[in-house]
């Protein structure tokens, strides 16, 4: 990102702060931010003060930590493992919430997956991960 002199420019916490933007801001939806808590590249403490910028000037905002998922858990490795996606599922929820209904296809989507790749494969691909 250029480093630290374009961090004005291009961090949306910095930005939602902005005077002469708080009109286009304020019309934002709902937030949902979705981090893991072992998040080596950007810390989940980056989501934490964004979703405390985004409160303080009125956007509904929603934060899940993920406890001991990296930056590429949730939406990689997991999925890959099968089972039940957490992920998939938290955001169905807040998508039904949002539409005051429950989704029609709401088990199928819940249903467990299966496994697509072994464990050692995965833990593998989490240690050279730069993320």
């Amino acid at each position: 990102m250029e480093g630290e002199e374009s961090l004005q420019r291009f961090s949306p916490e910095i930005m939602v702060q902005d005077p002469g933007l708080i009109n286009g801001v304020r019309s934002l939806p709902p937030i949902v931010l979705l981090h893991g808590s072992e998040d080596v590249s950007i810390p989940s403490d980056a989501s934490k003060t964004f979703a405390d910028a985004l409160r303080k000037v009125g956007v509904k905002t929603a934060l899940i930590i993920y406890d001991g998922k990296t930056h590429t858990d949730l939406f990689l490795q997991d999925p890959l493992r099968g089972g039940t996606d957490q992920l998939l599922k938290d955001i169905c929820t807040y998508i039904r919430r949002s539409e005051g209904t429950a989704s029609a296809n709401e088990e199928e989507v819940m249903l467990p997956r299966r496994r697509l790749v072994p464990e050692f494969m995965i833990q593998l691909a989490r240690k050279i991960s730069p993320f």
